[in-house]
């Protein structure tokens, strides 16, 4: 298989930002649930892909604006919740 080229920075945005949070959501953090809240998150979130380290700094910083920073916060809340209801452990 091949080095990939390209890389999803929403990936890298929804983990950051649920670290920041992650006290505030009322819900298991462990590995297991942790990985199930952000692919929840990932799966309602629009993909944002880049293939050079100068395309994902400047998608990072168009990200963060208030509206993708209010979309990711729903997101990872929404997974909260569903995890919540029923973890894998």
């Amino acid at each position: 298989m091949k080095n990939r080229l390209y890389k999803n920075v929403m990936e890298d945005l929804v983990e950051f930002r649920f670290d920041e949070i992650q006290s505030t959501l009322d819900c298991c953090t462990c590995e297991h649930c942790r990985n199930d809240i952000i692919a929840y998150a990932l799966n309602l979130l629009p993909q944002k892909y880049v293939v050079s380290d100068k395309g994902a700094v400047y998608s990072k910083i168009t990200m963060v604006g208030a509206q993708h920073s209010s979309d990711i916060m729903a997101a990872l809340t929404k997974g909260a919740e569903i995890v919540k209801k029923s973890p894998r452990h």
